[in-house]
This record gives C-alpha cells, sequence and structure tokens, in this order.
C-alpha cells in the first residue's frame, strides 16, 4: 500500500527575500546572498568530494554498491550544473547593468 503525502494540505505563506533566516544559526536575523551563494558552493563542494570518494571506494573494492556510486555522482553533477546556471544567470545580471546608461 502506498502512504499518502503528507504535509500537502497544510501550506505555508510564502516569504519574501527579507524575511530568509539561517538554519544554521537558529535565529530570525535575516541572511546576505553571498553568504547563501558561499554556503551552495560549499554544498557542491561536499557533493563532489563525497562522489570521489565513493568512486576511490569503488576502485579499491572499499565498496561494491555501484548504484550507491552513480547516485553521488549524479547528484554532484546535478548540483553543479544547477550552480553553473546560477553563476550564467549573474553574470547576466551583472552584464545588463552594464549596459544602462545614467
Amino acid at each position: 500500500m502506498v502512504d499518502p503525502i503528507s504535509g500537502l494540505g497544510s501550506s505555508q505563506p510564502i516569504q519574501g527575500p527579507n524575511s530568509i533566516t539561517s538554519s544554521s544559526e537558529g535565529s530570525s536575523s535575516n541572511v546576505s546572498f553571498e553568504k547563501i551563494l558561499r554556503e551552495s558552493i560549499r554544498d557542491v563542494d561536499k557533493l563532489q568530494h563525497d562522489a570521489n570518494t565513493s568512486l576511490e571506494d569503488l576502485s579499491i573494492n572499499k565498496t561494491e554498491s555501484v548504484a550507491e556510486v552513480m547516485t553521488a555522482v549524479e547528484k554532484a553533477d546535478i548540483a553543479f550544473r544547477t550552480l553553473m546556471q546560477v553563476r550564467n544567470k549573474l553574470v547576466e545580471a551583472y552584464e545588463e547593468l552594464l549596459r544602462i546608461r545614467v
């Protein structure tokens, strides 16, 4: 039997950009875009490191689960591609700002 998806009935209001709080601090202080971007880069780096470790473990027969290794590699790949898209959008926005005449 399939378990029902919980939480669909209880929706929470969408928060604006000024109401983003840091989950690591546990307080209601505002978090800068720079901090969010740095944490995202750090997360992508960790995923890539974990994928490399999984590949090394597979190559030395420390693990036999090819599925877990492939999942780790795919997670790292998707996270990196997403980060690159964010970078591309930031560069586009910066170039657009440079084109604005004052």
